[in-house]
């Protein structure tokens, strides 16, 4: 027989701990359990492990590691066993340095007594702060493993919208970065070669080629020139991106840019809806769940939006009447959420019209795709093809020259 110290929460959320005799560390939970405690890390008395130093807080996660990682604590929360014991398992068994230094840093902090969302608030580029929200609620309710699989299916979600707006935005950026490159090398390699045999004919050469041989020289002769006006133009969009006024101009191009503007607005919505619908179905309240969706949002108009949320909900007004009044929101999205608000189902009607949102944001793509490809290959076409009909137009002057 064993004596184990453990840290506990009972069915009020509140901590507590003590000590027992039991065979093994398994037997020690179940009487814990049984007593209707929920164990967060139990140890042999006397062997608690100290906690090593802390893993650096700019250390990231990749967000597919976390839906990893949440799955895997889900599972094994669920099936009984200890989050101590979980943690442990998962740090021992991390293939990743960063992955393993994190969760080694969490399973100390958890095994010292430490709760395990303060001990993932030491990770803020790791951990999202819903993911600790939901956390905090967890510990508080004692339905950590359904919360986990809560945030795991919003984490999922969530990085399989973002894959898709990236693959639908990188297609049309393969192919612009194609047809540029394609035409640079035909002005920088293959022009200058036509322009010697032009200049031994002594053809009068047509104006789309006089211009073309001119870009040709500059780009030949003054190639410096370019790469530094494209340097400086990079660095000069990268510090107005940082000024507050610089950002809201590029928000606006970003909402409002045709194809591409909608695909960002529904993205932009239905990723705060389903945010603040996830946070609010765990027991969050409503000012915080709002109020994450604002911090958590990367477009300016949206974070406002959701500031006015905030301040009306502090007020003791409605979730839905900014909503209305706010061209970003479908005039049927605020309907529905201003019905969910007076049956009180607002959680499950958020998720639910989130859910609706992210259907419309795939459809989008899809339908741009199938425009974008099209209109890429004619932008294409039309820009490489200018440049071999300037090239060819001299033949027939040459030949008119011979056959005189």
């Amino acid at each position: 027989m064993t004596t184990f110290a453990y840290s506990a929460r009972d069915q009020t959320g509140m901590a507590v701990s003590g000590t027992l005799v039991a065979e093994s560390a398994e037997r020690a939970g179940q009487m814990i359990r049984a007593e209707g405690k929920y164990p967060t890390a139990i140890k042999p008395a006397g062997g608690a492990a100290e906690a090593g130093p802390m893993s650096p807080r700019g250390v990231r996660m990749s967000r597919k590691d976390l839906i990893h990682i949440a799955t895997q604590l889900a599972i094994m929360i669920d099936t009984g066993v200890t989050l101590s014991d979980a943690l442990d398992c998962i740090s021992t068994q991390a293939e990743k340095p960063n992955v393993k230094r994190i969760m080694q840093d969490i399973c100390q902090e958890v095994q010292a007594g430490i709760d395990f969302s303060t001990a993932l608030q030491r990770h803020p580029r790791a951990f999202p702060r819903l993911f600790i929200s939901l956390i905090s609620a967890s510990e508080k309710s004692g339905m950590m493993a359904k919360l986990l699989q809560r945030a795991t299916t919003y984490l999922r979600d969530e990085h399989d919208t973002i894959r898709r707006v990236r693959g639908a935005l990188t297609y049309p950026a393969i192919m612009l970065g194609f047809a540029i490159s394609t035409t640079t090398f035909l002005l920088a390699f293959v022009l200058p070669k036509f322009t010697a045999i032009y200049a031994s004919k002594k053809a009068a050469l047509p104006e789309p080629t006089k211009i073309l041989m001119a870009v040709s020289n500059f780009i030949c002769t003054d190639w410096f020139m370019i790469l530094a006006a494209i340097a400086t133009a990079v660095f000069a969009f990268v510090m107005i991106l940082r000024t507050k006024q610089g950002a809201r101009i590029f928000h606006y191009i970003q909402l409002n840019i045709p194809l591409i503007g909608p695909l960002f607005r529904k993205l932009y919505l239905s990723r705060g809806l389903r945010m603040v619908g996830t946070m609010a179905g765990a027991g969050v309240s409503l000012v915080d769940c709002v109020k994450t969706a604002q911090e958590l949002c990367d477009n300016s108009y949206f974070k406002d939006l959701w500031t006015e949320v905030s301040l009306q909900i502090q007020a003791g007004k409605q979730f839905s009447e900014p909503l209305f009044r706010n061209s970003l929101v479908p005039r049927s999205v605020s309907q529905m959420l201003h019905s969910a608000e007076r049956s009180g189902k607002l959680a499950q009607v958020m998720e639910l019209v989130s859910g609706y949102a992210e259907e419309e944001l795939k459809q989008t793509i899809a339908d741009m795709t199938r425009y974008i490809e099209p209109l890429m290959i004619l932008i294409m076409g039309a820009i490489i093809g200018s440049v071999v009909l300037a090239l060819m137009l001299p033949i027939f002057t040459i030949s008119k020259v011979i056959v005189r």
